[in-house]
């Protein structure tokens, strides 16, 4: 398969490219800033998600695109929407998409308890520019014709990995476990060979050890 990441210089998306490269993937880590972590056989490549030329470059000839763009206040409005904005236009058909977005977010058919909902409207307040960016890029991929997942993890953390992970509708609540980025990282390679979560956005839970189409789906 040949992988590109994008947001190849974020936490999770530097997993990815360390997971992809080590399944024996073609990756191209595709970053604002040339990643200068890489492992031996992927390649890097300087992309700003805001300039659709140069995400139709990147992604011309590619089997998946794992979607690791963070937004921040350093990034800048917008550039979640945006930036997937060119990528369903520059999209060959086949293209896998699975990007990774955050359990605060709302979006339609959401199933969200008290505490899942205490978590939203705190995200909201106190980053409001940002989980509406990501609200957008989902948009986005809703109104594409894309094979798409958007993956929703609680709160992440750098550690080493539990090795387990789970897809559900059920939104996390206030107690829900951080995610380490390397389970993250997995479960995005796993969905990016699979047919499961098609056109759908799970929240990415700690669970145990899993595969996305044990979930639903078939592997591709």
């Amino acid at each position: 398969m040949r992988a590109v990441v994008i947001g190849a210089g974020g936490g999770v998306g530097r997993q990815v490219v360390t997971a992809a490269t080590a399944a024996g993937h073609e990756v191209v880590a595709a970053a604002r800033d040339v990643p200068d972590y890489l492992p031996v056989g992927a390649r890097a490549v300087t992309v700003d998600v805001r300039d659709g030329a140069a995400v139709a470059a990147v992604v011309r000839g590619a089997d998946a695109v794992a979607w690791c763009v963070g937004v921040s206040a350093r990034s800048g409005p917008d550039v979640a929407r945006q930036g997937m904005a060119h990528l369903v236009a520059a999209a060959e058909p086949g293209l896998r998409v699975v990007s990774v977005s955050g359990a605060g977010a709302d979006l339609p058919g959401d199933t969200k308890g008290v505490g899942a909902r205490l978590v939203s409207a705190l995200t909201h307040r106190l980053a409001a520019d940002l989980v509406t960016d990501k609200e957008g890029e989902h948009a986005v991929l809703a109104a594409s014709d894309l094979a798409w997942t958007q993956v929703r993890p609680p709160r992440l953390v750098d550690a080493a990995p539990a090795g387990g992970w789970q897809l559900g509708e059920r939104a996390p609540g206030l107690r829900a476990a951080p995610l380490p980025r390397a389970d993250v990282a997995a479960a995005v390679l796993d969905l990016l060979t699979t047919t499961a979560w098609v056109r759908r956005a799970p929240f990415l839970l700690a669970g145990p050890a899993a595969s996305a189409a044990a979930g639903s789906g078939d592997r591709a």
